[in-house]
Order: structure tokens, then sequence, then C-alpha cells
């Protein structure tokens, strides 16, 4: 399930470097896969954590591993992300856990009032409030979100928007991803219950399972292990 589930975030990255390019950001954006490896690599500066290597296995850990020391990177490695258990050799560095947490998909009763085709401005303008992401990671986020591929929904309050999510289908799987919720609206737990749509949504649609990524010990993180998700806490590593 683990390799499945990176699988569905390589091909939402892979959208977002597509969207990235098409928006004409400053620097390059390209996913490729190689080897069983998911691969991505942006160039700027502000973007460095979508630098990766996903998709290791004890099998392909060598070309991992070799693949991260190539010129493509101009001298600044990518991060390895490996599963839990998997323990490299020599040479890497380990710098944290990128957590992935996978949830399967059933049928529940929402009560929530959620707008699923909502003005794009005010959709990017409650998601990116939330975030209060600095300039690059703001327009980097912008353009992911204005993909037509990307499905948006606001959660409404008294006629109010004051949540915002997304998520796309890739295969069997679906990606739960960005969600946010502006400060002067937190702690009404209003992403648990958009959490709770997009479940259905995806369920609705003969999805098998939803995916997302969070940092550890995020109030997102929280939100997905309540929801029953099954987190796995990958090891991240760069070249020493």
């Amino acid at each position: 399930m683990l390799t499945e589930a990176e699988e569905v975030i390589y091909a939402r990255a892979a959208v977002a470097c597509e969207a990235a390019t098409a928006a004409d950001l400053p620097g390059s954006f390209s996913a490729w896969r190689e080897d069983g490896l998911f691969v991505v690599l942006a160039t700027a500066p502000g973007l460095r954590f979508l630098r990766t290597i996903t998709g290791v296995t004890e099998a392909n850990l060598p070309r991992a591993v070799r693949l991260a020391g190539a010129s493509c990177w101009n001298g600044d490695p990518p991060t390895l992300v490996l599963p839990p258990g998997l323990f490299p050799g020599a040479g890497l560095v380990p710098i944290g856990v990128r957590p992935i947490a996978t949830l399967p998909l059933a049928f529940a009763a929402s009560d929530a009032d959620v707008d699923d085709s909502p003005d794009l401005d005010v959709f990017l303008r409650v998601l990116l409030g939330g975030y209060e992401s600095d300039d690059v990671v703001t327009a980097f986020m912008a353009a992911e979100h204005a993909d037509p591929r990307i499905r948006r929904s606001l959660l409404m309050e008294n006629g109010v928007p004051i949540s915002a999510a997304a998520l796309s289908a890739h295969g069997s799987g679906v990606v739960l991803g960005g969600s946010a919720t502006p400060r002067e609206h937190r702690g009404k737990g209003a992403q648990a219950r958009l959490l709770l749509h997009g479940l259905t949504a995806a369920a609705r649609e003969g999805r098998r399972f939803a995916v997302a990524t969070a940092a550890e010990g995020s109030p997102s993180l929280s939100n997905l292990r309540r929801a029953g998700a099954r987190v796995h806490l990958r090891q991240a590593f760069r070249l020493g």
C-alpha cells in the first residue's frame, strides 16, 4: 500500500509541476519515473521541499542513491524518502520524517455546508490565507490549485467561506491536499468536516483509498489520525 500511495502522491506532484510550468513560474519543474522510483525536481530555491525521490524499496535503493548524486540536481541533492524499516548505507544523513497517511474510503453522512464549485479567486483567497506562505510558495500553490484537474471545495458558515480543501483523483486513489483554514476561523472543526466530505465524495466515485501528506505534529496530521488514517513515518535523508 505504501508504494501505491507514493505513486498517487507523485501523480499529484506531476500535475503541480505541469501547472507551474504553464503559469511560467520562475525556475523549472519536472517529474519522472525511473526504475520504480518517483522523482520530482524544482529549481526555484524557495521550493526545495519539492525535490524528492520516493518509491524506494530494498531492490532499487542503490539506484536511488546514485540518482540523488546525479548532475541534474546541480550540486543540491534531493530528499531521499525511505519507507519505515529500510535503512540506507553510509553517505546518507537523516533529516527527519515525511509522514504519509492512507485512508480507506466509506460512505458517511455529513451535514457540512460545502460549495464544490466555488469561484476560483475566492477559493484561492481562503486557501492561501490559511497557509500564510511566502510569495514563492503562494505562487506555486495558486498555479497548482487553479489547474482544472484539481477539485476545489469551500466550507461555508452563514454564507461565508471559512475553510478550503482540494483533492485530485489518480487511478483508484485520491490525494487530499491542500487544505487550510484562515486564522480567524480556526478551532471550529472545519478541516475535519471538509475531510469527511472529501472522503465521502471519493467513495461515491468508486475510488479505493485516499492519501495525504502532513508535517509530524501538525493539526492536519491529527485530523487524519482521528479520521482513521494509517500514518507511515517515512524517513528522510540527504547525501552527506
